[in-house]
C-alpha cells in the first residue's frame, strides 16, 4: 500500500477496535491488514532504533556528568586533607561547614576488605563459605502437573493459541 495513513483510516486503526476483516472477500481482505501490520512493525523498529540512540546519548551525557562530579570530589578531598581552615574531628577525620550549601566530611583512613573474584575466594576458602539458592525447576514442575492433573496453589491452567505471521523480506 502506497499511503499508510489512508490504510490506517480505511481499517479504522485510530479507533479502539479496528474494522473487522470482511470475510468472504478472499485474500484481498487479509492483504490490507497484513500490510498494516508490516508497516506498523517497520515503524516500531525505527522507533526502537531511535530510542536506543536517544538513550545512548543520554547515558553518555550522564556518564560525563558523573565523571565531572567524581573529579570535583577528588579535588575537594585533596584540599580538605591539607587546608588549615578544615577542622580535624575527634575520630581523626576532617570536616568543614558551609552553612549556605553543605558540610563536607572526610572520614579517617580505614581498612576495608574488597572481594574482587568471588570464585577464586570460594575455591581457596572452601564450600563452607558458599551460599545455595533453592528455586523451582519450572520445566520439571509443569511436566509433573500435566502428568498428575493436580494443580497446586500458585498454578493456573490457561488455554492459548498462537497466530503466526511471517513477512516476505
Amino acid at each position: 500500500m502506497e499511503n499508510f495513513e489512508q490504510l490506517m483510516e480505511e481499517l479504522e486503526l485510530d479507533q479502539e477496535q479496528p474494522k473487522a476483516v470482511n470475510t468472504g472477500e478472499g485474500i484481498i481482505a487479509y492483504r490490507k491488514y497484513l500490510w498494516a501490520i508490516k508497516y506498523i512493525n517497520e515503524r516500531i523498529d525505527k522507533l526502537k532504533d531511535y530510542k536506543k540512540q536517544v538513550v545512548a546519548d543520554i547515558d553518555l551525557s550522564i556518564e560525563k556528568q558523573n565523571n565531572n562530579i567524581a573529579r570535583i570530589k577528588s579535588e575537594i578531598e585533596k584540599a580538605v586533607l591539607i587546608d588549615p581552615v578544615v577542622t580535624v574531628t575527634k575520630t581523626g577525620g576532617r570536616s568543614i561547614s558551609l552553612p549556605d550549601i553543605a558540610t563536607v566530611s572526610l572520614s579517617k583512613l580505614s581498612e576495608k576488605i574488597v572481594i574482587e573474584d568471588p570464585d577464586a575466594v570460594l575455591e581457596e576458602l572452601g564450600q563452607e563459605f558458599a551460599k545455595v539458592k533453592v528455586s523451582l525447576d519450572a520445566a520439571k514442575a509443569k511436566k509433573h502437573i500435566k502428568e498428575s492433573g493436580i494443580l497446586p496453589n500458585g498454578v493456573v491452567e490457561k488455554e492459548t493459541r498462537t497466530l503466526s505471521i511471517r513477512f516476505v523480506r
